[in-house]
């Protein structure tokens, strides 16, 4: 009966041909800095006002560093070039995931509040966030983009008064930084 390799037994051999292929750390290294490239190129062309081009060079970024707090970044930026093209539900949920990588770096945040804005979506956001705050009064990420919502809306009072409860909650945050200098 001829030997037929395992799968484990392939992927091992392909694993150690490309170690011996690349000298130690290179292969790590290039992908880093390809991301890097991308993530820069992106930037370029969001700042060209070429945002289709700009998605096309963060998702690459993000194909080639998908998890390190450099990716928050890409994915906000990629939010943004969504944004730009009119494609809100990417850019909804490129603004999340930058919010969970990072969730105490409230730019995110204000960028999410602001495409809900820009989607018309904001009545409906206001509602899933009170139905959050209502069922746990300690949810203080619901507090901070319920008081973003208020100010994106100018409703200076109601935004105040979320932040306020967002400061008893997390007072020591970055994010509480932004919140007492909200308004």
């Amino acid at each position: 009966m001829p030997f037929t390799p395992s799968f484990k037994t392939l992927l091992t051999h392909l694993l150690l041909l490309a170690l011996l292929a690349f000298p130690t750390g290179a292969m790590a290294y290039d992908l880093k800095n390809n991301a890097i490239a991308h993530a820069r190129n992106g930037q370029l062309l969001l700042e060209r006002d070429r945002p289709a081009e700009a998605i096309d060079e963060f998702k690459a970024a993000l194909l080639l560093n998908p998890y390190t707090s450099l990716s928050a970044a890409i994915y906000n930026n990629l939010g943004l070039a969504y944004r730009a093209v009119g494609n809100y539900p990417y850019a909804f949920a490129s603004f999340q995931r930058a919010c969970r990588i990072q969730p105490t770096f409230s730019y995110y945040y204000k960028n999410l509040i602001e495409t809900y804005a820009a989607a018309g979506r904001l009545g409906r956001v206001e509602s899933a966030l009170q139905k959050i705050v209502t069922k746990n009064p300690d949810n203080a990420e619901a507090w901070f983009m319920l008081g973003l919502l208020y100010k994106e809306q100018g409703n200076r009072k109601q935004g105040k008064l979320c932040f306020d409860k967002f400061l008893k909650l997390e007072p020591e945050s970055e994010m509480a930084n932004a919140a007492r200098n909200a308004f």
